[in-house]
């Protein structure tokens, strides 16, 4: 992975230098992030394995190690994070699908809507990174509130599915856990606007 600022990698720094926060006290997860400052309050720099996009990664989330998969020659890539905080009122889980080999955006949402068993309907978000586009469908299974993201590339053929589930703590009543889900839509939204796919120059 490239570091930007050619400094000191958080993975190679002592664990007392390290922000106090889940994702840099993961030994795996602090792997990825790419300096202990933050892009802003409550995110820091994250550099996908395959060193195919970068995000604002959240502090209180954590990478499972175990079900980190990378492709050969890094044509994929999985993450699944989650969040460790069992005080939060809801949580949220990311399965995070990476490709490089694209080739059409239609196939992708019929892949996702065979996948959800929904009948899903992408809305296009405005995106800041040029040639790059973001559509979002959201939809209920069970107790989760799912956010399904597609963002892919026309340039390059590139593409990332995401899955993020939200669940609600057994204790909260039906109006505390609508609440308490809308906070956490927003701190999705947040972390998925920030993905940006890596350029070549950029990688080496």
């Amino acid at each position: 992975m490239s570091n930007e600022n050619n400094s000191v990698y958080p993975s190679e720094m002592n664990a007392n230098e390290l922000p106090d926060v889940p994702a840099f006290q993961d030994e795996f997860t602090s792997e990825f992030l790419q300096s202990v400052d933050p892009v802003k309050s409550g995110y820091y720099p994250f550099r996908s394995g395959t060193e195919s996009f970068t995000m604002s990664f959240p502090e209180d989330f954590t990478i499972d190690k175990r079900s980190y998969n990378v492709g050969p020659e890094n044509n994929s890539e999985f993450i699944s994070m989650s969040q460790t905080d069992e005080r939060k009122e809801a949580f949220v889980n990311h399965r995070i699908d990476y490709i490089n080999y694209m080739s059409d955006p239609e196939n992708s949402r019929e892949r996702m809507r065979n996948s959800s068993g929904q009948k899903l309907e992408f809305e296009e978000i405005n995106t800041d990174f040029k040639n790059q586009h973001l559509e979002v469908a959201e939809y209920e299974s069970g107790p989760f509130s799912v956010i399904a993201t597609l963002i892919w590339n026309e340039n390059n053929n590139q593409g990332i599915t995401i899955f993020s589930d939200i669940d609600c703590r057994e204790d909260l009543n039906e109006n505390q856990c609508l609440k308490a889900k809308d906070t956490q839509r927003e701190s999705i939204m947040d972390m998925i606007k920030s993905i940006q796919f890596s350029t070549i120059e950029e990688s080496e």
